[in-house]
């Protein structure tokens, strides 16, 4: 490829890059928009600090399952299965216990950077798993 072709595609890169760049930091602009799930199902979040939040239309990262490793395979546990999630942060990794609504208890590491989303009556509300202490699951909508 001759030189003079060169130029304008590598000035056109390095005007795109902060633009490409720029498209991964959206986050910190507040929950405006979450995903929408198939299934509303109604929650009580409660924080690392204590603080109560009642969601409709809760999901994690857009999805009615909560998602983690157990040994060595993954595991996804349906939302209609769980009575209530508790997370610890311990030796690095968040670790989740899931209250089955039948059967034993199943304990499995997540991944903290997942997003926990849901509606309140005063709009819509983003947290980190990492941030959230407990999932108290209260039924569908109706």
């Amino acid at each position: 490829m001759p030189k003079s072709a060169v130029r304008p595609i590598l000035a056109l890169l390095i005007c795109l890059c902060p633009l490409l760049l720029a498209m991964g930091l959206s986050d910190g602009a507040g929950p405006t928009r979450i995903p929408e799930p198939q299934a509303d199902y109604r929650v009580l979040l409660v924080d690392q600090q204590g603080t109560r939040v009642e969601l409709s239309q809760f999901a994690i990262d857009g999805q009615s399952f909560v998602l983690g490793t157990v040994g060595q395979g993954q595991v996804a546990v349906p939302f209609e299965k769980v009575q209530a999630l508790e997370f610890l942060n311990q030796d690095g990794q968040l670790k989740a216990k899931v209250t089955l609504k039948q059967g034993e208890p199943v304990s499995m590491t997540v991944t903290a950077a997942l997003k926990a989303t849901g509606k309140t009556g005063y709009g819509n509300f983003r947290i980190p798993l990492g941030e959230v202490s407990r999932v108290e699951f209260k039924g569908l909508a109706r």
